[in-house]
């Protein structure tokens, strides 16, 4: 701020600097030290309702494949019931479809649930689409449940039996010195320098039954081509 000659005080703005230290940022979140500009976003419209499945849609079906995580392998379903347009008025997705997938054997520790990744529809009148679409119960939840097998005789069976051994060896050598008390050890401890078997490192394996039922949560808007699929 300067002052006039005539005495009075007068306000003077000196645009050429930086109230920030001559870092050029203004107020708002910023993104190293520069300001994050975000465009509007646009609204679309779907011009063909009646040929479109809409993004979200679940589309029952009933697995024909059993699915077991011991390998990856492929699935095939057949769609339960028919699937219409967004308007409701035509039927795009037909009962009797066919879907077909892959899953992975890559089973992570306290999962019960297959995850498929259904790649490919083929309706009765033979129009083939790539849905890229995951599988889901009734409900939407991610995955099929089904039956985990923990092997555990498998991982823990020579330990028990080592246990279980030392355990008879011990009360029977200290019912001849007469004394009473045993010592118990547990599978992978330690008992008077000793070690007991180490538990097989074995996977857990998820199994679903073919027969289950399933849903496809649409990832993406399915446009078909005209007129009705029956």
């Amino acid at each position: 701020m300067q002052a006039s000659s005539s005495g009075a005080s007068a306000l003077v703005i000196d645009t050429t600097s930086s109230p920030r230290g001559d870092t050029g940022a203004e107020d708002g979140p910023t993104n190293g030290g520069a300001v994050r500009e975000t465009g509007a976003v646009q609204t679309s419209r779907l011009t063909r309702r009646s040929s479109t499945v809409a993004q979200g849609t679940l589309i029952p079906a009933v697995l024909e494949t059993a699915l077991d995580s011991t390998r990856p392998g492929f699935a095939r379903a057949i769609v339960s019931s028919d699937v219409r347009g967004f308007d409701g008025s035509r039927v795009l997705i037909p009962r009797g479809s066919r879907l077909f997938g892959e899953y992975q054997a890559d089973l992570t520790a306290g999962q019960n649930r297959a995850l498929v990744q259904w790649t490919r529809l083929v309706r009765p009148d033979g129009v083939s689409i790539s849905i890229a679409s995951p599988v889901a119960d009734a409900q939407g939840r991610a995955g099929v449940r089904g039956r985990v097998d923990t092997h555990f005789l498998q991982r823990f069976g020579s330990a028990l039996l080592q246990t279980t051994l030392n355990i008879g060896v011990a009360a029977a050598s200290r019912s001849l010195s007469g004394d009473a008390s045993v010592i118990v050890a547990l599978p992978g401890s330690t008992q008077g320098g000793g070690s007991t078997v180490a538990p097989t490192n074995i996977q857990p394996t998820l199994r679903v039954d073919a027969g289950a039922r399933v849903s496809v949560f649409v990832a993406r808007d399915l446009e078909f081509p005209g007129g009705d699929a029956r």
